[in-house]
């Protein structure tokens, strides 16, 4: 199981992963989706390319990681207010209820 640690990025506290000795922002939504609720953690880009083909290796560090990610966003998109990100910038919208930290 990983550990999401809680830590301030410009002003907004986020979670963050170490992948290789280099701390990654995350985000957890609590959120609802067509009358469901659901928590996802989402990533940066910059975690996913980090990571590269090594998410495919079952087993490995990285497949653990992405794993636990629902989605990566561009790395400036993760500093925005959670409900434009749960709008407009996963795969498909959904209700934002709460952040996790």
């Amino acid at each position: 199981m990983l550990i999401f640690v809680p830590y301030q990025l410009n002003n907004r506290i986020m979670n963050k992963i170490t992948y290789k000795g280099i701390d990654y922002p995350t985000r957890t939504f609590n959120v609802v989706i067509e009358g469901d609720k659901r928590q996802y953690t989402i990533a940066t880009e910059s975690l996913s390319d980090a990571m590269g083909d090594d998410k495919e290796v079952f087993g490995s560090e990285a497949n653990e990681i992405d794993n636990e990610i629902y989605f990566y966003v561009e790395d400036e998109v993760l500093e925005l207010d959670a409900n434009e990100i749960c709008n407009d910038h996963l795969d498909e919208p959904m209700e934002f209820v709460s952040e996790e930290f």
